[in-house]
């Protein structure tokens, strides 16, 4: 069975739709700044977030609340179709249960996200998240099916694609303490689980870069964090250990939340989540990725 079709056409975005023409939503690139990215639809007082893009920049997802419930978020889909983007729809592969935390491979030829949907041969929804992906085929995108590494369904959230086939995710490594893991692609499914980064009590949204050289996580429980959440960084060494984690600081990090991390499939670009809880405020940026290297040992 494949997936080619929205179930529910245009209702992520009722009413007037701006043209948008070209790559990247049309957006202008970013320098060394931190800009926010495309706020006519990433911005519209609605909590929407993540940044999924195709190689190529003319494919995009990202999660979103539905219309009719809040706290039902959805993953929607764009394509840049005859040089103008399409108005938000469901993802093709979207169920009646909340599904967000998406990413793209960097080839573009699988999407990863969490989502909460009963697993094959059930019938309730998932307590906790599980893993879900779906391959891109010869008519578009295949059905969805739960990710497992040595025959186990893994639970986790905001994974992580590399160019390699691994999948970064933060997955809990006992009953306190979530950390983050990698597992090696082995055919349509994964193997060889490791833990690499420990020690978060909360937080934890993955971004690791195509190449692997270093990866962003999200965390809450620090001090210097304020209560609210900040981006760090880990670089991999040459011997396949990581470095401790660092605050990335400003430009990126302020006393509002940040967290969604997402390097863009050519490792170009940095894209980032930024939410003011005050003013219940939702934003997405995005700055030239090669600031990151600056924090680099």
């Amino acid at each position: 069975m494949v997936a080619t079709k929205s179930d529910s056409g245009s209702t992520f975005w009722p009413g007037k739709f701006p043209m948008l023409r070209g790559p990247w939503l049309g957006q202008s690139e970013p320098g060394r700044e931190p800009v926010e990215f495309c706020p006519e639809i990433l911005a519209t007082g609605r909590a929407s977030f993540g940044t999924a893009f195709s190689p190529a920049g003319d494919e995009l997802f990202f999660a979103t609340e539905d219309p009719k419930d809040s706290r039902l978020p959805q993953l929607a889909w764009m394509r840049l179709v005859d040089g103008l983007w399409t108005k938000p729809e469901r993802a093709p592969f979207n169920s009646a249960h909340k599904d967000n935390d998406i990413c793209m491979a960097p080839d573009g030829g699988r999407v990863l996200w969490r989502s909460w949907r009963p697993l094959p041969g059930e019938i309730e929804p998932q307590q906790r998240s599980a893993l879900w992906a779906s391959d891109r085929t010869a008519h578009g995108w295949g059905e969805a099916f739960p990710i497992e590494c040595d025959g186990a369904i893994q639970y986790g959230g905001y994974p992580s694609l590399a160019r390699s086939g691994a999948a970064y995710y933060a997955a809990r490594i006992d009953e306190t303490e979530i950390g983050v893991v990698r597992a090696q692609r082995a055919g349509a499914q994964y193997t060889s689980r490791e833990t690499i980064l420990t020690g978060l009590n909360r937080g934890g949204d993955v971004g690791v870069a195509p190449d692997e050289s270093f990866l962003v996580v999200s965390r809450w429980d620090l001090p210097e964090s304020n209560g609210e959440s900040d981006l760090h960084i880990s670089f991999q060494s040459a011997d396949g250990t990581w470095t401790p984690l660092r605050n990335l600081g400003a430009p990126i990090n302020n006393p509002l939340n940040e967290n969604c991390p997402c390097v863009s499939p050519e490792g170009c670009w940095f894209f980032f989540f930024r939410y003011d809880p005050s003013a219940n405020d939702f934003r997405t940026y995005w700055v030239d990725a090669a600031i990151l290297d600056d924090l680099r040992p």
